[in-house]
């Protein structure tokens, strides 16, 4: 089954995003949306409802657009990424030819901090982004944004 985003959930991206952050959700691969929408929705049902946290779950992985991540690179950067981590770690810094997409997925939360700046989002929201893989957040936003992502 594929992933899917509805009409009324475009709309809601253009309601919470500016022009320029929605024209980063709209670059996402429809699985990323999706995902997108789901962190944002699991933050809003959990009481949150802080503009940055919010516009933050709608385009944290942005930069998972910068190219080349099939379905089959995104099944083995999860089975590496729980089973041989190191391996994992050396495909991404290499990232040449064939691993460049490990790459793609180890730097995404950088890249999508990057291209948030230039969408002229605030820097509470570039922040939330670029550090939403964080090991141990202790900022309160950052913990739900790190937590909800996990949900999803």
């Amino acid at each position: 089954m594929s992933a899917r985003v509805r009409q009324d959930e475009f709309e809601l991206v253009d309601a919470r995003l500016s022009a320029g952050q929605a024209a980063l959700f709209r670059r996402m691969a429809r699985c990323d949306q999706r995902h997108c929408l789901d962190v944002y929705y699991t933050l809003y049902q959990a009481g949150h409802r802080g503009n940055a946290l919010l516009q933050a779950a709608l385009i944290h992985d942005a930069g998972k657009s910068a190219g080349g991540l099939t379905v089959w690179h995104r099944v083995a950067v999860v089975l590496l990424g729980r089973f041989a981590p190191a391996w994992m770690a050396r495909l991404a810094a290499d990232g040449r030819g064939w691993k460049t997409p490990f790459a793609v997925h180890a730097r995404h939360a950088h890249t999508s901090a990057q291209w948030a700046t230039q969408a002229g989002c605030d820097p509470d929201i570039v922040a939330l982004i670029c550090e939403h893989h964080a090991p141990e957040p202790t900022d309160k936003q950052l913990a739900a944004l790190k937590w909800a992502d996990e949900q999803n």
